[in-house]
């Protein structure tokens, strides 16, 4: 087991954060306890509470690195033969989308299970995470609205979000068959989109 002496406070608290983040991937959520944890750093448990105040606040830490993660899969999303409508950027965007929630989906999960206890709010800084996840879309969506209507346009990226996130919960849950039959995830995505964009433009700015 490691000496306190080992390693400084950030280093603690980095090798700590790897290694929720290293269980949450590989069992899911549930298994990053505090005892876990502090075994697989070589620590007590209660280092992780001196270290984070609280296990919240060490998951808040986990499911920020996979917000800035999913933000870099779908900051940029690109056409095939570039250029493309901003449907079809749309689309690309939600199979990134996808691709991230296949690829890390206990991580993904975990965004949505892990709840703070009642009376304990959000930090400002992971709020801020959470809403630079939508400028990507909000940013493919100006074409269709007038430049000083951005409430709309903020509702309409959370709409659509909302939407194919749903689409890709029930997959990843193992769902789309029973609620679909045999239609796949991806043509069910791109459907919606195209309905929702052709709802835009039908609305016109």
């Amino acid at each position: 087991m490691a000496r306190r002496s080992d390693h400084t406070r950030d280093e603690l608290v980095a090798i700590t954060i790897d290694a929720a983040w290293k269980i949450v991937g590989e069992d899911g959520f549930a298994a990053a306890t505090a005892r876990r944890v502090a075994k697989e750093i070589g620590y007590a448990p209660g280092t992780i509470y001196n270290l984070f105040g609280s296990m919240d606040d060490l998951y808040l830490l986990v499911s920020a690195r996979t917000l800035d993660t999913l933000h870099e899969a779908i900051a940029v999303p690109d056409c095939p033969g570039g250029g493309g409508k901003p449907a079809d950027k749309m689309k690309a965007m939600a199979k990134r989308y996808r691709d991230f929630a296949g690829e890390h989906k206990n991580h993904w999960i975990m965004l949505f299970v892990h709840n703070l206890p009642d009376g304990k709010a959000v930090p400002t800084w992971f709020g801020d995470k959470v809403e630079r996840i939508f400028q990507p879309l909000e940013e493919l969506l100006e074409p269709f609205f007038l430049p000083l209507d951005q409430r709309r346009r903020r509702m309409a990226a959370r709409v659509l979000w909302g939407s194919v996130h749903g689409l890709c919960f029930l997959e990843a849950t193992g769902k789309i068959p029973k609620v679909t039959g045999n239609m796949s995830s991806a043509d069910l995505v791109d459907n919606l989109i195209d309905t929702f964009v052709a709802g835009l433009e039908r609305t016109g700015i």
